[in-house]
């Protein structure tokens, strides 16, 4: 007996005792009925045990139909299985054929390429390296479609073609022939604060980028150019004003360029300006300044008050006849006028004494301040020196010399006070020997015209004194 006849036969045996139970059931609740007869009761066992017998052989038929059915089913996936297979067979075949086929076609190529493998060597190493020229080449600020053309050639990985060839080519001329010429254009510019705008650029050849009186930087990540957080010195942004508002046919402007693409800018603004230097001086700094400052007030008063006392001796030298008491040989000669027909030389002597000395006194005044300040200038140099070495030795005691940044203040200080001392100093003292000199030559005229006038007092005295006695 088969699994499909044991199945069978444990559903007919279940549907059977199923129906022996219905029949009992039915007879326990029929003989409740007092007006039922045993006829009835028969009857309706009977009808009862037909009825079950036909719906037990429909479900055996339905079953036996399901099972049939499933079995077709199954008699169809396996064949389906096996038509996967036959197919899998046929396609590895297949694909160990053209393997071996592939291999032999890369072995006919290499073959037939030769020297072609060479070519795509160099073709690979210029493109790499004129695509890291242009990506950080001004040029391209201006003409920014030449990046995605040289990334498309060096992206290829396949024996370059006679248009990719002469497409490199293209882009190679294309920078030479740009990088010598001055151009101007319309570009976005990024400012220190992050905020853009746009200016008219003027680009000058592979080296700078300038907008107005601003020197720009590139940001070749972004194909953007950006201002300089800091500029250079006056020099240099002058001429770039000049570049940028030249016009075509104009003569030679003076331009400062910078050879190294952005190295030399980028360390001349990081140089600190004037006043930045003067205050690394700090306090003694500006003391020194300070000095300078009054020594040059006093230097610029006396220069004008000797020119102004220079130029009215001299007038008066032209015009001894008529004295004018506006200046040091005035007042002699109208002493002297006035004391003319006066016999005691001692006496006119003594007020010719007098009006020289004020008037050289008035004439030296302030020169020693002068000098003491160009002596003083110095040694407040050197003190302002002693106090950034200190201030240096202190931050080595501190952290120790590993980082220089953190000496680099009280060295700062030390150098700064010594050419301040140096820079004052030496004006000082040259305007001090200047002047004095100048005070001498006064004090000389002077002198020898006092002393002139003395002479011939006593000449004329002893004229007198001799027409008196021959008398």
């Amino acid at each position: 007996m088969n699994n499909n006849e044991n199945l069978l036969y444990k559903f007919f045996k279940d549907s059977l005792t199923f129906s022996v139970i219905a029949m009992f059931v039915m007879l326990a609740t029929n003989a409740n009925l007092a007006d039922a007869s045993l006829q009835d009761l028969y009857d309706e066992v009977v009808s009862q045990a037909s009825n079950e017998a036909n719906y037990d052989s429909e479900r055996e038929k339905r079953f036996q139909a399901s099972a049939q059915m499933r079995a077709r089913m199954l008699a169809d996936v396996n064949a389906s299985i096996a038509a996967e297979e036959r197919k899998k067979e046929i396609l590895k075949k297949q694909f160990d054929n053209n393997e071996d086929q592939l291999a032999e076609l890369s072995t006919i190529l290499d073959r037939r390429i030769g020297d072609l493998g060479e070519l795509f060597g160099v073709f690979r190493q210029t493109t790499d390296d004129t695509q890291a020229l242009l990506f950080d080449s001004l040029v391209t600020l201006e003409y920014p479609e030449r990046r995605e053309e040289i990334d498309v050639l060096a992206e290829s990985s396949e024996v370059p073609t006679i248009p990719q060839l002469q497409d490199l080519w293209r882009l190679l001329m294309h920078e030479i022939n740009y990088s010598g010429e001055i151009s101007r254009f319309e570009s976005e510019v990024v400012a220190p604060q992050g905020t853009t705008y746009d200016a008219e650029v003027t680009r000058v050849g592979t080296f700078n980028l300038v907008t107005d009186d601003n020197y720009l930087g590139y940001l070749s990540e972004g194909i953007k150019a950006t201002e300089l957080p800091r500029q250079p010195v006056g020099y240099a942004r002058a001429s770039a004003k000049d570049l940028s508002s030249a016009n075509t046919g104009d003569e030679a402007i003076t331009f400062a360029i910078d050879p190294s693409r952005g190295a030399l800018l980028g360390l001349l603004v990081q140089s600190p300006s004037l006043l930045e230097r003067i205050q690394q001086g700090k306090t003694v700094g500006y003391l020194i300044i300070l000095v300078g400052i009054i020594g040059l007030i006093l230097i610029l008063e006396r220069w004008m008050r000797l020119s102004r006392i220079s130029k009215r001796i001299n007038n008066q030298l032209k015009d001894m006849d008529h004295f004018v008491d506006d200046n040091p040989l005035g007042q002699i000669m109208g002493m002297y006028y006035e004391n003319e027909y006066l016999q005691d030389l001692e006496v006119i002597s003594r007020k010719l004494e007098t009006i020289v000395i004020t008037a050289v006194a008035d004439i030296k005044r302030g020169l020693p301040l002068i000098k003491v300040f160009a002596a003083v200038a110095p040694l407040m140099g050197l003190l302002g020196t002693v106090s950034g070495m200190i201030e240096t030795f202190q931050a080595i005691t501190l952290f120790g010399t590993g980082d220089p940044k953190l000496m680099a203040g009280g060295i700062s200080t030390a150098l700064i006070t010594t050419v301040l001392g140096l820079c004052v100093a030496i004006p000082l003292l040259l305007s001090h020997s200047f002047l004095n000199g100048r005070a001498l030559e006064l004090s000389k005229v002077i002198g020898e015209q006092a002393a002139g006038m003395m002479a011939k007092k006593a000449e004329d005295i002893a004229k007198s004194k001799r027409s008196k006695e021959s008398s």
